[in-house]
């Protein structure tokens, strides 16, 4: 009934402790950083040709919109389509149509 050496588990080798332990922050934070940018990128380069269009198109709806000013609600429409136009151009700034390339 005596324990023997192959009913304990075995010892770890020098690898494997080191694995175990803790590691820097700095290189989770490293990889933080790497996936934030990455996602930055993937995001931009879907949303910069929609921007880019809309900063082309959105300057045909300023004059219906203030051919209707005189309400507070058309002056409110107004200001929120130079408000998009405004987040389009910078958005869309770096898209380069087919054409360009």
């Amino acid at each position: 009934m005596g324990s023997s050496s192959s009913d304990s588990p075995p010892l770890p080798h020098q690898s494997d402790t080191d694995r175990l332990r803790p590691t820097d922050a700095g290189r989770y934070l490293n990889t933080l950083v790497f996936a934030v940018r990455g996602l930055w990128t993937v995001t931009l380069l879907s949303v910069r040709p929609v921007a880019f269009w809309g900063a082309v198109l959105l300057p045909l709806l300023y004059l219906p919109s203030l051919y209707g000013v005189g309400t507070g609600q058309d002056t409110a429409l107004f200001l929120e389509l130079v408000a998009w136009h405004v987040a389009s151009i910078v958005l869309g700034h770096g898209h380069t149509p087919f054409w360009g390339r």
